[in-house]
């Protein structure tokens, strides 16, 4: 992976828990099990130029389509 793409993952997490008064561990926690890591990665192109609210509230309906509930 590359250091953009994992500077931008970790900043992400820390915006995520922050939004959802989640620690760290259970940001990360939660964004890894509903399957919003894998797609932050994947998805890197593109969701690095959208701004943390929206892809705030972007993953966190992602997530809920995975069965995750916040």
């Amino acid at each position: 992976m590359k250091k953009n793409i994992i500077e931008y993952i970790v900043v992400f997490i820390s915006e995520f828990s922050r939004y959802h008064k989640l620690s760290l561990n259970d940001g990360f926690n939660y964004l890894n099990r509903y399957k919003a890591l894998s797609f932050l990665e994947e998805q890197y192109d593109i969701a690095h130029t959208m701004n943390f609210s929206y892809m705030i509230e972007s993953m966190s309906d992602y997530c809920r389509r995975n069965g995750g509930n916040l």
